[in-house]
């Protein structure tokens, strides 16, 4: 996610010197710009965001409620730049000093281009993307490096991309532009103008009816916001959200203890149960052992999943775990499977009542084991706008409102097993 109607960082730049010192003449001393250059910068940034963001009076240059609005995504922006030049590698190479130097040095097309370099296995690859020539990248890249002065690429089989530390820089730039993102948004919906975009990153095998739900009402709310929904695997949809590329991830909490950029919200518990097809031959039984569920196939997600260390925790006491023939994370694969074999599966409480009764049913097993926690992850730094927030709001508590439902459901179908076991 490149953007290529971003401001220009030097606007950017002296838009915060102006507001810091409130005045034109102190502003062009600390960005080492003529008078005429900074205020050409401040009516070249207004006109690209569509308003005035200071009033200018003979006592100093004063902040509008749009500039107000705007600033602390700014300080955000240049934030993440400081952060990516003073976190990356095992030592820092600037002082604080030479820290601000380098990050006033910095370019947007600098920028662009380490992203895409990052995103690409070649420059060439990335000069496409950008719609520039490879000559004009590869200045761009090279002229970065020289002001960082550090290694930020490395060649591969493929081509030139990114080196470690490269990459990380380009993932703190990409959340920087995220900020100028935000804060453009922000702008507009104090217009009146609601064009904001919430982008989450939709973990296989969520809880999609809650989130439906939510994005339901929530357009009744910001009927010209933008809602995006990513699917994909959770490792990648992690990274992405560390980029900046995503705002959330809603499904199964599962956060490695390395990703300590990332916090997680319990937004609802609920338990797994073990499903087959209506009229199973297990389905007969009041109560299932393991050794009878460990006699079928099963169908499963990856061993790096939570369904999946669930299954290894239900089965640890046996010698060897059941046959898993069929490892996928499509829900309709499970589904058509387990309606025509005897393959069993495990699925959550709410995935297992949105089944057809005449096809899948929830066989007769209770475990300790069979638990999930689902729930939504964010940056640890994330300040989410106005129209995020709202969306945040609406979600906990269609969650909530769900999770009611399954608990109190739950409760009845113990009683009545309770019941028909004799407990």
């Amino acid at each position: 996610m490149i953007s290529h109607d971003t401001p220009s960082v030097r606007q950017l730049r002296v838009f915060a010197a102006v507001a810091a010192s409130q005045s034109i003449s102190k502003a062009a001393k600390a960005a080492n710009l003529s008078q005429p250059g900074v205020t050409q910068s401040v009516r070249a940034l207004e006109r690209r965001v569509g308003d005035r963001l200071f009033e200018r009076r003979g006592s100093g240059c004063y902040l509008t409620p749009s500039g107000t609005i705007l600033l602390p995504r700014i300080h955000r922006f240049f934030g993440q730049l400081r952060t990516a030049l003073s976190e990356t590698g095992t030592a820092a190479p600037f002082g604080a000093p030479a820290l601000d130097v380098a990050v006033n040095r910095i370019t947007g097309p600098q920028i662009r281009t380490l992203i895409a370099v990052s995103e690409n296995n070649s420059f060439g690859s990335a000069a496409r993307t950008l719609k520039i020539s490879e000559p004009s990248l590869h200045r761009a890249a090279k002229s970065l490096e020289r002001e960082l002065r550090r290694r930020l690429y490395q060649r591969t089989s493929q081509g030139v991309t990114t080196n470690s530390q490269g990459t990380e820089i380009a993932r703190r730039f990409q959340i920087a532009l995220r900020e100028l993102a935000y804060g453009l948004e922000e702008l507009q919906a104090a217009r009146g103008n609601v064009v904001s975009r919430v982008i989450i990153g939709n973990i296989p095998h969520s809880g999609i009816q809650i989130l439906s739900s939510a994005i339901k009402e929530f357009f009744a709310e910001y009927p010209t916001a933008t809602v995006q929904i990513v699917d994909g695997h959770y490792e990648a949809l992690l990274d992405d959200l560390r980029a900046g590329k995503l705002d959330l991830l809603f499904g199964v909490l599962r956060r490695p203890a390395w990703a300590d950029d990332v916090s997680e919200e319990v937004l609802f518990k609920t338990p797994y149960v073990v499903v087959g097809r209506a009229g199973h031959p297990l389905s007969r039984s009041r109560k299932l052992s393991l050794r009878e569920l460990a006699g079928y196939d099963w169908i499963m997600p990856g061993p790096m999943t939570p369904r999946y260390q669930a299954f290894r925790r239900i089965f640890a006491r046996l010698p060897a775990l059941p046959k898993i023939g069929v490892e996928t994370t499509s829900l309709q694969i499970y589904r058509d499977l387990l309606a025509t074999t005897d393959r069993l599966t495990l699925m959550s409480t709410l995935e297992a009542q949105l089944n057809e009764r005449a096809k899948l049913a929830v066989l007769p097993f209770r475990s300790p084991e069979l638990r999930r926690v689902d729930g939504l992850a964010t940056r640890v730094d994330w300040v989410p706008t106005h129209v995020h927030r709202h969306f945040l709001k609406v979600l906990r508590a269609h969650a909530q409102r769900l999770s009611d439902s399954v608990n109190s459901s739950l409760r009845s179908v113990s009683t009545k097993v309770r019941h028909q076991t004799g407990q």
